[in-house]
C-alpha cells in the first residue's frame, strides 16, 4: 500500500509500504478465586513493524526511521470481578501500557511512553446463554484523555452460534467448531498510538530529535479461529480487510513538525499466541 495525502501535500512518489506486521502474546494469571471475589492479572506485548518498499520525498528521514521499526506495546493489567448477587456483578479493569519505540521490554513509569486505561462494568447474567452489561472506559494517555461508555451482549443462539459483542468497538458472530476450536465472523475499530523518538538532520549542528505521539486508526472486517493447544496455551490466527483512516503524527516537542498521512486500504492476517487459565479457575 502507499500513504496517501490526508491534510498535508505530499509529492510523488508516495511512499508505499510493503508490509505491516503485528506478533502479539498475552497472559492471564488468576490470583484470587473466591464466590465473593476474583481477581486476575494479565501481561501482554506485542509489536509493529512496517516493511517500506519505496520511500518518497516528503518526510523521507522519519519514514526511513519507521522502516523495520520495532513499535511495542507492553501491558500489565488487572481484573476484579464482584458478584453482587446469583445474576449481577460489577467487574473493574486497570491497564498501564508503554508505547514507543524505545529500547528494553516496557517503560511504564515513563509520561513520554505510558498509557493508562481503567473500565468499569455492571453486568446481569440471566441464564448461561445471555449476558449485558454498561460500562465506561477512561484513558489516560500521551495524546489525550478520553472518557467513552459501552455496551457488552453476549448471547448463545444455540450449541454452536453465539453473538459477541463491545458497541460500539466491535461485533461478532461466533461459532464453536469443537474440541477447543472457535471461529469469530465480525467487525471492529481499532487504534493504536506510539510515542517516537526519530534522530533529524540538525541544520548543520550534528543531529536533532523529532518527538511524535504516531496514531493509526482503522475499520476491520475479519473472521478469527482461536484454537486450543493446551490446557492453557491458546493461539489464533486472525485474516480479513482493513480500512484505514488517517495516520497522525502530532508534534510533541518545540521544532517537529507535524502531519497526517493516509494509507491504503489492504487485506492482512494476524497470528497469536496467548496463555489462559480453564474456565473453572475464573468463574
Amino acid at each position: 500500500g502507499v500513504y496517501k495525502a490526508q491534510d498535508t501535500v505530499l509529492t510523488s512518489p508516495l511512499t508505499e509500504f510493503r508490509n505491516h506486521n503485528h506478533l502479539k502474546a498475552s497472559l492471564k494469571a488468576p490470583v484470587l478465586n473466591k464466590d465473593n471475589l476474583k481477581v486476575l492479572l494479565t501481561f501482554s506485548y506485542s509489536s509493529e513493524v512496517f516493511d517500506i518498499k519505496r520511500f518518497g520525498p516528503d518526510f523521507n528521514n522519519i519514514f526511513h526511521e519507521l522502516n523495520d521499526a520495532d513499535l511495542k506495546n507492553s501491558t500489565l493489567g488487572i481484573v476484579i470481578a464482584k458478584p453482587l448477587d446469583e445474576i449481577h456483578y460489577l467487574a473493574f479493569r486497570f491497564r498501564l501500557a508503554s508505547n514507543g519505540n524505545y529500547n528494553g521490554l516496557g517503560r511504564y513509569f515513563e509520561d513520554r511512553y505510558a498509557i493508562y486505561k481503567f473500565y468499569g462494568i455492571y453486568a446481569v447474567k440471566p441464564s448461561e446463554d445471555l449476558e449485558w452489561g454498561i460500562g465506561l472506559a477512561y484513558s489516560k494517555s500521551f495524546r489525550r484523555n478520553n472518557l467513552v461508555p459501552f455496551l457488552v451482549y453476549n448471547r448463545n443462539l444455540s450449541n454452536k452460534w453465539g453473538i459477541e459483542a463491545v458497541l460500539p468497538a466491535n461485533a461478532f458472530l461466533r461459532y464453536n467448531l469443537g474440541h477447543g476450536d472457535i471461529l469469530l465472523l465480525g467487525a471492529e475499530y481499532d487504534s493504536q498510538s506510539y510515542r517516537l523518538l526519530i534522530p533529524t538532520p540538525g541544520n548543520g549542528h550534528g543531529t536533532g530529535v523529532a518527538d511524535f505521539a504516531m496514531n493509526h486508526s482503522e475499520f476491520l472486517l475479519s473472521a478469527r479461529a482461536e484454537h486450543k493447544f493446551a490446557e492453557w496455551i491458546w493461539g489464533n490466527f486472525k485474516f480479513g480487510y482493513r480500512m484505514n483512516f488517517s495516520t497522525n503524527f502530532e508534534a510533541k516537542s518545540p521544532g517537529t513538525v507535524p502531519f497526517n498521512v493516509d494509507p491504503s486500504n489492504s487485506f492482512f492476517f494476524q497470528i497469536g499466541f496467548f496463555l489462559s487459565p480453564p474456565d473453572h479457575l475464573r468463574e
